[in-house]
Order: C-alpha cells, then sequence, then structure tokens
C-alpha cells in the first residue's frame, strides 16, 4: 500500500512540475493546396491572442501550460482548432483550407504576392474551378468569353476594347501559368489547347497595363491561370462528354446530310496525391471534334504532370518541375465561300486544291518548368522559376512550306520581403532566349533582359467605422529586347529641351492606391505603363492562304500605351449570400497599334504590270502587312457584381457584368479613315463593340442544379472597308481598281441584314446521381442565334453535350 501511494505521488509531483514549466510552441501554416507559407494567420491560445504568422507562416510563442486549445484564423481561409497536450511534439505543420466564397478570393497577380481581392489597386475578375467544370468547358478560351468586359476572336483577347481583331497579330493580353508567360515564340498569341483546364486553381483577370511585373505583351492585360496541388488526401477526378452540332436556322449554311450532323467527344482525368514529402499531380485530356464548319476538324491529346518536394531537414524549402504536352491536328478555317454557305470555306474543303483558303495543321505543345523556393528566417523569399517552352508547327502544303519551330528559354529570379510599418517590396530578374526556325519567318533569335520593383505600403488609419486603411502601391521596370543580336527593339528616347538621350532599354511605371472607406466599401485609382514588341510573325511573315497574299514589314515597331482606372467595389449580403459589387471608370492610350492593313507591297526596284508572267504583276504584291496604323484612346466604365453563397435553401453563384466602352482612333490621315467601313465619322476603332453584357448564374438545390449564361454584344460599326469594296489604291498604281467584295462574297449584304448586335443564351442541368458522380446536360446557344465574330467568321449553331463527372 505504501509502495502504490509513494508511486501515485510521485506522478503527480511530475504533473505537476510538467505543467509549471514554460513550453515553446512552434510551428509553421501552409495552404493546403498549394503548400505555400499562409503569412498573417492569428494564433490564439485558450482565447488569448499570442502571435502571428510570418512571411514563412512560421509562428512561435511560450505558455506556462503545456496544453490548451490553439485556435487558428487568416482572411481567405476557414478557420480552425487544435487540441495541444503535454505529449505534443514540435514543430507542427499545420494546414489551412481556403474558402470556396469569392469573397474571401485571395489573389497574386497584381503585386505577385498573396492579397485580398478587395484590397487590390486594379480591376480584377477571378474565375473558380467549378465555372469551368458546370459549363463543360474543354478549352479556356470559351470560359474566358464569360468575363465582363473581354472579347475572343479566333483566340485574340481584347480587354475593355483595348484589341480588335488582326489575325496572325500578336495578343495585347499576356497569358501566364503559375506566373510566368506563356505566349508563343513566334506569333506571341496564346494556344489555350495547351492549357490544362483539368487543373485550376483559379483564373485570374487582370484588366489594364500591367508590364512593370510582367513586362511586354501585358499592353492590355493579364490572365493568370493557377494550377493546383493536393490536399491531405488523395483526389482523383474524372470528366466525359459527348455532344452533337444541331441545324442552323438558316438551311443553306448546313454542309453536312440530314441526320448527319457532326459531334465532338471529349475527357479529362486528374490524379492528386502526397506521398511523404512528396506531391505529385497527373493529368491529361483528349477532344475529337467533327467542326460545324467544313473541313474544320480537330483531334487532340494532351498530359501533364506535377512534382513538388518538401525537405524534412530544409523546410523552408520547396523545389520541383511541372510539366505539359499536348498534340493538335486538324483544319484552320479563314474565311466562308458566301453569305449562304458560310460554314463552308472559300475555295473549297480540300486543302489541297489551288484557290482553298482551309489550312491543315499538325501542331506540338511541350513545356517543362522547374523552379525552387527558399524562405529564410528573417521573413526573406527567393524564388527562382525557368520554363522551356516549345511551339512545333507543321502546316506545310502543296505550294507553300508554312512549318516552324519556336523555342523560349524563361527565367525569373525573384526577392521579397516585408519589412516593418507594412512595408513589402518584390524585386526580381527575368529575360529569355527565343529561338525560333522557320520557312515562313526565317531564322530569328531574340534576347529579352528586364529588372523590376514594386514597393506597398499598408496605412491603418482608424479602427473606428470610417477610413479603416490606406494601401499604396508603386513599381518600375526596365526591359531590354534585341532581335538577331544587331536590333535593339527596346530603346527609349528622353527629351529634354533641345537634348535627346536614347536609352537602350524601355522603362514603364505603375502606380495605385486602395482605401478601405468602410468595412465593406473599397476606394481604389491606378496608373499604369505597358509596351509590347512586334512578332517576328508580324515583322516577317510571307505566305499566302488561297488568294490571300501576306507581305512582311521588318520596319514594324512596338506598341506603347498607358491605363488609369478609379473604381469602388462594395460587399453586398442577403443573408448568407455574400457578393462584391464593383465600378469601375477606366481611360486608356495607345500609341503605335499594329493592324494589317491592305495594299500593294512591291518591293523597291520592281515595277508593277497587269503581265500575269512577269515579276512585277499586280497581283502578286497586293494583300495584307502589319503596319503601325494607330493612335487611339479607349475610355469607358463597367460594373460587375461576383458573389456566392446560400439564400435559404439554394446555394447560389454568379458573375454578372455590363462594360460600355468609346474607342476611337486619334489618327487624323485621310488614306488612313478611308479604310474604314463606317462613313458616319464616328471614328470607332475597327472590330470593337461599344456595349457588352455579361451574366452566369447557378442555383443549386439539395442534389440538383441549374444554370445559365447570357452574352450580349452590341453592332460591330467598323471594320475594314476592304471586306466591302476591295479596292488597290491609286497612289500604288496610278488609278484606282475597285475588285468589288471578291474577299468575302456576299459581305456587305450580310452585315446590313445582322446589324443589331447578338445576344446568345447557354443553359445547363445537372444531379448528383452519387456521392461522386454528377451528370449533367448542357446546351449552348439555345436560341440558335446566327452571329458572327470577326468578318467571315460565323459562330457555332446550336449544340448540346452530355456531360459526367466523377470525383473520389
Amino acid at each position: 500500500m505504501l509502495k502504490k501511494f509513494i508511486l501515485i505521488f510521485g506522478v503527480f509531483l511530475s504533473t505537476i512540475s510538467g505543467f509549471s514549466q514554460e513550453t515553446t510552441i512552434t510551428g509553421t501554416i501552409l495552404d493546403s493546396v498549394s503548400k505555400e507559407p499562409v503569412g498573417a494567420a492569428i494564433i490564439k491560445f485558450n482565447g488569448e491572442k499570442k502571435t502571428q504568422t510570418d512571411l514563412d507562416g512560421k509562428f512561435e510563442f511560450k505558455v506556462p501550460a503545456p496544453s490548451g486549445k490553439l485556435e487558428i484564423s487568416c482572411f481567405g481561409y476557414t478557420d480552425f482548432s487544435k487540441e495541444i497536450t503535454w505529449q505534443t511534439t514540435y514543430p507542427l505543420e499545420l494546414f489551412m483550407v481556403a474558402l470556396s466564397n469569392q469573397l474571401e478570393t485571395v489573389v497574386i497577380s497584381v503585386g505577385k504576392y498573396e492579397q485580398k481581392l478587395e484590397e487590390v489597386t486594379v480591376s480584377m475578375t477571378v474565375l473558380k474551378p467549378n465555372m469551368l467544370e458546370n459549363k463543360n468547358t474543354v478549352n479556356c478560351e470559351t470560359v474566358m468569353e464569360q468575363v465582363p468586359g473581354v472579347t475572343v476572336q479566333d483566340g485574340q483577347v481584347s480587354m475593355r476594347g483595348g484589341s480588335g481583331f488582326a489575325y496572325g497579330a500578336g495578343s495585347r493580353v499576356l497569358l501566364l501559368v503559375d506566373d510566368m508567360p506563356m505566349l508563343s515564340g513566334d506569333a506571341a498569341d496564346i494556344k489555350w489547347n495547351a492549357l490544362p483546364v483539368e487543373n485550376i486553381a483559379q483564373i485570374e483577370v487582370m484588366k489594364g497595363a500591367s508590364s512593370v511585373l510582367y513586362g511586354s505583351g501585358a499592353l492590355n492585360g493579364v490572365v493568370h491561370v493557377r494550377t493546383a496541388y493536393p490536399g491531405d488526401k488523395p483526389m482523383t477526378k474524372i470528366s466525359l462528354t459527348q455532344g452533337v452540332y444541331g441545324n442552323p436556322e438558316r438551311d443553306s449554311l448546313r454542309w453536312w446530310r440530314k441526320g448527319d450532323n457532326p459531334v465532338y467527344t471529349g475527357g479529362y482525368f486528374l490524379h492528386t496525391r502526397k506521398v511523404k514529402q512528396l506531391d505529385v499531380v497527373l493529368g491529361g485530356s483528349f477532344y475529337n471534334d467533327g467542326g460545324y464548319r467544313e473541313g474544320e476538324e480537330e483531334i487532340r491529346a494532351r498530359g501533364n504532370f506535377g512534382l513538388r518536394y518538401r525537405p524534412k531537414k530544409l523546410d523552408r524549402m520547396n523545389f520541383g518541375v511541372n510539366g505539359n504536352y499536348s498534340r493538335a491536328k486538324g483544319g484552320l478555317f479563314i474565311i466562308w465561300e458566301d453569305q449562304n454557305r458560310a460554314y463552308s470555306p472559300s475555295g473549297g474543303a480540300n486543302p489541297d486544291s489551288a484557290g482553298s483558303t482551309l489550312s491543315q495543321f499538325n501542331n506540338d505543345r511541350f513545356s517543362i518548368d522547374p523552379y525552387l523556393n527558399y524562405f529564410t528566417k528573417k521573413g526573406n523569399r527567393h524564388s527562382l522559376r525557368t520554363r522551356y517552352f516549345n511551339t512545333t508547327n507543321r502546316n506545310q502544303t502543296d505550294t507553300v512550306n508554312q512549318n516552324s519551330i519556336a523555342q523560349i528559354f524563361y527565367f525569373e529570379y525573384q526577392y521579397q520581403h516585408k519589412f516593418k510599418y507594412d512595408i513589402r517590396v518584390v524585386s526580381g530578374v527575368a529575360g529569355y532566349l527565343n529561338d525560333i526556325q522557320s520557312y515562313l519567318y526565317g531564322d530569328h533569335k531574340g534576347t529579352n533582359l528586364a529588372g523590376y520593383t514594386q514597393v506597398d505600403k499598408k496605412f491603418n488609419l482608424l479602427k473606428g467605422k470610417f477610413l479603416r486603411a490606406l494601401s499604396l502601391s508603386g513599381g518600375v521596370r526596365l526591359e531590354k529586347f534585341t532581335l538577331d543580336e544587331t536590333e535593339n527593339v527596346s530603346t527609349y528616347q528622353w527629351i529634354k529641351g533641345t537634348d535627346t538621350t536614347t536609352l537602350p532599354f524601355q522603362p514603364v511605371f505603375r502606380a495605385g492606391l486602395n482605401i478601405e472607406a468602410t468595412q465593406s466599401t473599397f476606394l481604389r485609382a491606378s496608373f499604369g505603363q505597358a509596351y509590347r514588341y512586334p512578332s517576328v510573325a508580324e515583322k516577317y511573315v510571307t505566305t499566302s492562304v488561297g488568294s490571300l497574299n501576306f507581305f512582311s514589314n521588318p520596319n514594324l515597331r512596338p506598341e506603347y500605351g498607358w491605363s488609369s482606372e478609379v473604381g469602388i467595389k462594395q460587399v453586398v449580403k442577403i443573408g448568407n449570400w455574400k457578393a462584391f459589387f464593383d465600378a469601375a471608370y477606366f481611360y486608356t492610350h495607345y500609341e503605335n497599334m499594329t493592324e494589317f492593313t491592305f495594299g500593294v507591297y512591291n518591293p523597291p526596284g520592281v515595277g508593277l504590270t497587269l503581265n500575269p508572267n512577269a515579276q512585277g504583276y499586280l497581283f502578286n504584291w497586293v494583300g495584307f502587312r502589319a503596319e503601325n496604323a494607330e493612335e487611339a484612346q479607349v475610355s469607358g466604365f463597367e460594373l460587375e457584381l461576383a458573389g456566392a453563397g446560400k439564400i435559404g435553401k439554394f446555394d447560389i453563384t454568379a458573375l454578372i457584368g455590363y462594360t460600355y466602352m468609346n474607342p476611337v482612333t486619334l489618327n487624323t490621315d485621310t488614306n488612313y479613315l478611308k479604310t474604314f467601313s463606317d462613313t458616319t465619322g464616328s471614328k470607332i476603332l475597327k472590330y470593337r463593340f461599344k456595349h457588352l453584357f455579361k451574366a452566369d448564374l447557378q442555383v443549386e438545390y439539395g442534389i440538383f442544379s441549374v444554370g445559365a449564361s447570357v452574352r450580349y454584344n452590341s453592332y460591330m460599326v467598323n471594320v475594314d472597308q476592304t471586306f466591302y469594296n476591295l479596292t488597290i489604291p491609286a497612289a500604288s498604281i496610278g488609278f484606282p481598281l475597285p475588285l468589288g467584295d471578291l474577299l468575302l462574297p456576299g459581305f456587305p449584304s450580310y452585315r446590313a441584314r445582322f446589324n443589331k448586335g447578338a445576344t446568345v443564351v447557354d443553359v445547363r442541368f445537372m444531379v448528383n446521381v452519387t456521392k461522386t458522380a454528377r451528370l449533367g446536360i448542357v446546351a449552348n446557344n439555345l436560341l440558335n442565334t446566327e452571329y458572327m465574330g470577326r468578318p467571315g467568321d460565323i459562330q457555332a449553331p446550336r449544340n448540346i453535350a452530355a456531360q459526367l463527372n466523377i470525383k473520389f
């Protein structure tokens, strides 16, 4: 009995002793998907605030008791708690789950670090993966059409009227995948089919000039695709779809036999898991499209992977590699046969015939992205990202060899530090080597080197209801681009009085502010400069497609621009439904904008003649060439509502926006203005809309969900006069030579008939048949509206698809 008493008393004393000693609690908090550190997370112990995490996501504090309740909270993440006992081992590794509600969305595109969406200084729309899944998206290009203020024509993105249509011209919107640019090396365009739609965490669409952080190509804005990494549990996702194109409203457009309508089939898979310290992502997709336009079939397949390793002994480091490969082949439709056979290509559907404008393509896209991140004890972040991106085009015909290989070797080192007093500095050095081998453009090499810095400072003003905080942001970038080792494309002239200094690089600046006026009202203003170097394809392409000729212009100069904006973002709450209402006024100015201009481009010393056997035969030198034709401005305003949550028993997600734009030319050259089809003197830029309305609404109740998308664009007031009357300028040959509407037969009468704008409606219905399987029906262009993007490009008729999504 005495021995038992002594034993119990000893245990009691040791327990009291353990509780009387101080315990140091340490750990790291990471995002459950990206595994990136979560900074500024608040740590409470037994209800009392102790500390918050640093930039590395790390925390440390001492408590007198070794057991209790640890509570962690951070904006944009779900709060959680963890019980601590005297047996708990340190350091802890804790994971926070990001909220899916758009109100708590965290973005990184504006400042290259995580920010709350309402605190950014520019307009931004965020697309979540559920929208891609609900709309049965097999190509990111289609979901971009649902973003307010954005249009897509033949793969070219325009934000708020910043771009029109210039077939073959580079993109004025920069595509990023995981913080690195992904434009092709030769044409500087976006390859939408190469993007892994199966593994997207979110898409951040930033509107306005963005070259300070991202360089050339961000003249009009940025589309940032962020991929995801595994959570704590393995996940597998499979999606299958089968669809059919319906008959168009006008039967003359139908080139297929009745009952033999074209079909499309597609699907993708994704598997993610953690294997100890290794994160693994595997995905792939396939798509087979019969094509609603004759000869425009497409078959494509894609595979991708992601590996990330977090060493135990180097817990502040992670490194990995991502890879993506896609192959596609099919036909490329350019212009119609005539207005009544608009789904058939000019010259017939046999690409080997002499007059056919149908082009066959067989393309490969391959990228490999090694990277490394390191977080120091003092809160610094060092990041090294690299990418090798290869685009191989095999478009050879009987008459023209159009093959090309473009390789980009890209790197970016970034340093990030958060100082005292809420000052954050992001600096970096980026560059790339571009190597092009092409029968179309010739062989070229380009080198680019840039340095950038952005500083953000937040002032906490008052703790009351009004003027709670002020955030300021400013940045600068210096970039040098050299083509073929001799041509410095990026020179800048500094003029002071009568003295002119030529700088060997291009400088750009940006500044912005955000005011937290109340807990739910945020005001912002921004100004940013941008530029875009002409692509090799624009400068050096010389080819023909059917009867269409394209000529090179080695003297093509870079495009420049700047944009400014003021806006307000208001939090809206209806029960448990929360949303952002955003209103913005914007103004953008552009110089040296590139357009493909119709004319006669015979080389110096080659005289023109009507003799078809002579070198100077007139029609050998009639066609299109990229020209710096435009100085322009675009002003307007945009309203947007984005929200999610519950109203009663219904889960409702909405994205609604209206954009008014006034895009006008500032070019006063009468010869240039004669290229406009609009003769009223409005000076509206070609291939732009003045009004855009977009709406997407999803309602879920129990196992059922329904959704609808609506898109409206006003009439395209102005296009090239060439499509109305193909006239060779008198200055070129001494007298005007009208050729009628040979380029697009029937186009003038078609435009006169369809001149009221267009409204397109998509609907969807889904049911959860099991806990892991979801079945849906999607009808695109439900009203079977006949509408046209750029001239000669009639869009798809009504098409209906079945969709099966499985996730476990």
